[in-house]
């Protein structure tokens, strides 16, 4: 793991990397070397692109998952030799280890397992919902806990 102020460039400069060579753009979903190559992505792009650069230079970085929208985390260890994860806006207003919005976190990695769909890894748990009827009369009442957050 990168260690302090080093780290800390290494990372901004990978940063800044992304946002200057991949525009960021609504679109279909192409994955970040295609989005490298065509100079554009969406916000699933740039973050998978930066946490690839991230990862191959050695430093731990994960997707964090908020509604209609990702962003990447990296984790530095300080001088005090605690390690922390730091958030950065990949797409849209330059954000570098904090975010201007405090949004809902649905999920944080890349490699989820759903009981619904064994064998699958999933980069994300969509939204769904399962139920039966129980006691017989009425239909259900369905409330999405984040609508209210």
């Amino acid at each position: 793991t990168t260690q302090g102020t080093e780290g800390w460039g290494k990372v901004e400069s990978i940063y800044d990397v992304v946002r200057q060579r991949v525009e960021y753009r609504n679109g279909e979903l192409k994955g970040a070397a295609r989005a490298l190559k065509d100079g554009w992505g969406d916000c699933e792009e740039l973050t998978c692109l930066f946490i690839a650069m991230a990862r191959a230079a050695g430093i731990p970085a994960r997707t964090v998952w908020v509604e209609g929208h990702c962003y990447p985390e990296f984790y530095l260890v300080c001088p005090d030799a605690k390690g922390y994860w730091y958030p950065c806006q990949a797409a849209g207003a330059r954000a570098f280890g904090s975010m201007p919005d405090l949004l809902p976190i649905l999920q944080k990695g890349d490699s989820f397992r759903d009981p619904d769909r064994p064998g699958r890894s999933l980069r994300y748990v969509s939204e769904f919902i399962r139920g039966s009827a129980v006691g017989g009369a009425g239909s259900p009442r369905v409330v999405w806990v984040r609508e209210g957050a």
